[in-house]
């Protein structure tokens, strides 16, 4: 696996959504793919990928034209705060489908889905995803670390409080109202975090989320039956490898997938089981919940998870994901039962994520041999069910 996660990096380098680099290294895993069944497809989709982060700079305008208007209109700093702190909670921040088209241009991006039949009678699917693309450096989490994670989250606390502090003024007039606007205006520097999150440069994406891919490709090819191509060795269950394109800029490769398949994987009692950033032996955890797009994981397939690394002595913790949301959200959001396996702490923030240090260089060989390992283990139980 980390031989696979080398060989990507050296051929396509840093895989921006929508690049050309993305692209190839789609083109490439799904060569790789045919080697072990023909029912590949590689799945072209047009988004707006530079939609969601796009619209950070318009959140902080929003801001400084609501302080402003203050002192004309309470009433209209109101509207402004209302419709920006809309945006940043729903499509920003809870991952739902709002002004998804703006700003920015139609781009594509592309997803790749590779099957393998049972040898008998499909009772179930089960799905193994990562995603192929990598992210623009986040500046301030390079630069402060965890307390540039702190100051992500105080500027869009910030907002908020603005919002209610122009919604009390304006039901009851309260006096020094003017001391209150002083703190918001005093305040107004950590925004720069959002005027300015992303720098140029493109990560490599090594453990976010190459890991990931070559956990599920591998887990894949395990099941692979060696003298009858598109064939597994398990007796009912059609197991299915996608990579998933443009994670990064809002999930929007797995938005795609679960669109143009949702009818097709109910049909097929599908699950998914996503790996995203798996890097430290110790904390490769199962994901019971992720809080901010409030996704709740199937119990199923948790407690099957947890029993099968029990089985294997493989350590495996239960942990949420308390900030962003995984390719799992998409699925989710179709009736289709989910989970995400991770390896990286989800209580403290983690040097790779979003930098230039997510290099292979920091992915621990045994973290992505762990989560491999238990996981075919759970496949095995699965397909004796």
């Amino acid at each position: 696996m980390i031989a696979l996660i080398t060989d990507i990096i050296n051929r396509f380098g840093p895989r921006l959504a929508g690049s050309e680099a993305e692209k190839n290294a789609q083109l490439y895993i799904a060569e790789l793919c045919k080697k072990y069944t023909n029912n590949v497809s590689f799945l072209p989709f047009n988004e707006y990928l530079a939609a969601r982060f796009g619209k950070l700079k318009y959140y902080v305008a929003f801001y400084f034209i609501s302080l402003a208007l203050f002192w004309v209109s309470a009433e209209a700093a109101l509207a402004v705060s209302l419709v920006s702190v809309f945006f940043l909670a729903a499509d920003m921040m809870m991952y739902r489908d709002v002004l998804t088209s703006f700003p920015g241009k139609l781009e594509t991006s592309s997803n790749v889905e590779a099957v393998l039949e049972p040898q008998g009678e499909v009772k179930s699917t089960l799905i193994f995803s990562g995603h192929m693309d990598s992210t623009r450096e986040f500046r301030w989490w390079y630069k402060l670390g965890q307390l540039g994670i702190v100051l992500t989250v105080v500027a869009g606390v910030l907002m908020a409080l603005q919002l209610i502090f122009l919604l009390v003024y304006v039901i009851t007039g309260f006096a020094n109202a003017e001391y209150v606007w002083g703190l918001f205006l005093l305040l107004s520097p950590v925004t720069v975090v959002y005027w300015s999150m992303h720098a140029d440069e493109v990560v490599p994406g090594a453990q976010d989320n190459l890991s990931g891919i070559a956990i599920a490709f591998d887990t894949f090819k395990t099941f692979a039956d060696a003298n009858n191509i598109g064939k597994s060795t398990l007796q009912h269950t059609r197991i299915k490898f996608v990579s998933f394109g443009s994670e990064e800029p809002g999930l929007c490769g797995s938005r795609a997938y679960a669109q143009l398949k949702k009818e097709e994987l109910r049909k097929e009692n599908a699950h998914l089981i996503n790996i995203d950033g798996v890097r430290v032996t110790n904390e490769v955890a199962v994901v019971e919940k992720e809080l901010m797009n409030g996704t709740k994981h199937s119990p199923v397939l948790l407690n099957g998870l947890r029993e099968s690394f029990k089985q294997q002595n493989i350590p495996l913790k239960t942990g949420s994901v308390p900030i962003g949301g995984t390719d799992a959200v998409s699925l989710a959001r179709v009736g289709i039962p989910t989970v995400t396996v991770i390896g990286i702490s989800s209580s403290k923030y983690d040097f790779t994520y979003h930098t230039r240090h997510d290099v292979i260089e920091n992915i621990e060989p045994q973290s992505l041999e762990n989560a491999k390992n238990g996981i075919v283990a759970f496949v095995s139980n699965w397909d004796r069910k």
